[in-house]
């Protein structure tokens, strides 16, 4: 057993933190990309969303496999070859011109993005004590940082140089993996714990009912979320935003549910009903993002911002409390609520998709609204589910 220290600890938190940062700016790329492909190869609404929906089918239907087995056979191989792989599969796609090729490397690009967030996501329960909350937004934040200037950053080497130096956005996530090759592999195996077999056994005899519980609220939050990824970069540039200002929108909207989420993660590890946090995150996102195309442009924006504030705080505390419920299989658990819940998601964004081709897309976004509100009525059942499993 590897003797704990504090200096260790930090250390741990911050690779987590930083490969977090670096991998998921890889995942964003995408959404930067959509105005320009759309326009390049005359992409249908179907078409868009079904990008859209690839991207996060294999960054998150995948991690509960890769959380597997990162709790049983270690975590340092993952941090490595993830950043890597995402790195090099997607920062090519600005050289492609096929649509189905696209759809390739974007798949095999994302399962490096999946790769990494059950070990990072691990990180906070494993060392953080009794503050497993706000380490767990702080790791989160990292992600929220690097998913909310990749679209930024793509678009920035797309305006200065042109997409056949895509490729060059490789270079952070190549340094990275470096970085975590050089570092002492003891550091990254600090303060786990021995791996509990039995998962989907235990799952079966007393804790299924919870689980069902959070995988169906962080689905709520992520299919709004990639509704609004997806959809609003064709609403914003149709209304005169300049795809490079738009960028700058997706930054804010990203960063600023992170901020919410460490707000979210700081609280949540002083108060016992942490589904009521996760509750009030749902519903006043929804009002924001319906009254977003009752107003002028400037106030959209803003509405879109703050409604992205909102929803993405509740990233964070899901994960804390499926943690709490599983201890002994925190990166499949963490997994199940980053990955499960948001592969789901993104596959429904492709019925989504074909929705909005038929009746357009500010309807379907308000009809998906419905989701988070609805999932949030349902966590009041979750003390009375939780109190049999007692």
């Amino acid at each position: 057993m590897i003797r704990l220290n504090r200096s260790v600890n930090k250390t741990k938190i911050f690779l987590s933190f930083s490969t977090h940062m670096v991998t998921d700016t890889y995942s964003s790329f995408i959404v930067g990309l959509i105005p320009i492909l759309t326009a390049k190869l005359e992409l249908s609404l179907f078409l868009v969303s079904i990008l859209t929906a690839v991207n996060f089918i294999s960054n998150s239907l995948t991690q509960p496999l890769f959380g597997y087995f990162s709790d049983k056979y270690g975590v340092r191989y993952f941090l490595i070859a993830g950043p890597v792989v995402a790195a090099i599969f997607i920062s090519i796609m600005g050289t492609l011109s096929g649509y189905w090729l696209i759809l390739v490397f974007l798949f095999l690009g994302n399962l490096g993005v999946a790769a990494i967030h059950p070990p990072t996501a691990a990180a906070a329960s494993h060392v953080g004590g009794s503050r497993k909350g706000f380490l767990n937004s702080i790791i989160s934040f990292g992600g929220t940082i690097g998913f909310s200037v990749g679209s930024l950053f793509i678009i920035l080497i797309i305006n200065k140089l042109g997409l056949r130096f895509t490729p060059l956005a490789a270079i952070p996530g190549i340094i990275m993996a470096l970085v975590i090759m050089k570092s002492n592999p003891l550091i990254l195996l600090s303060g786990t714990r021995k791996f509990e077999a039995g998962f989907i056994k235990k799952l079966k005899k007393e804790k299924l009912g919870l689980l069902l519980l959070i995988i169906f609220t962080s689905f709520s939050r992520d299919l709004t979320i990639l509704s609004m990824l997806t959809f609003m970069p064709l609403y914003f540039t149709e209304q005169g935003v300049k795809l490079i200002n738009f960028g700058y929108i997706v930054l804010a909207f990203i960063l600023f549910g992170g901020i919410g989420g460490l707000f979210a993660g700081y609280y949540s590890d002083r108060i016992r009903k942490r589904t009521a946090v996760i509750q009030a995150g749902l519903i006043l996102s929804v009002p924001l993002f319906y009254l977003m195309f009752m107003v002028p442009l400037n106030i959209s924006i803003i509405l879109f911002i703050l409604g992205g504030f909102f929803a993405a705080s509740t990233l964070p505390l899901c994960i804390r409390v499926v943690q709490d419920i599983f201890p002994g299989n925190v990166s499949l658990a963490s997994s199940m609520v980053m990955g499960a819940s948001g592969g789901i998601a993104a596959a429904a964004v492709i019925l989504i998709g074909k929705i909005a081709d038929q009746i357009g897309m500010i309807r379907t976004i308000n009809c998906v609204l419905i989701i988070p509100i609805l999932a949030s009525l349902l966590l009041f059942l979750f003390p009375m589910v939780r109190s049999r499993y007692r």
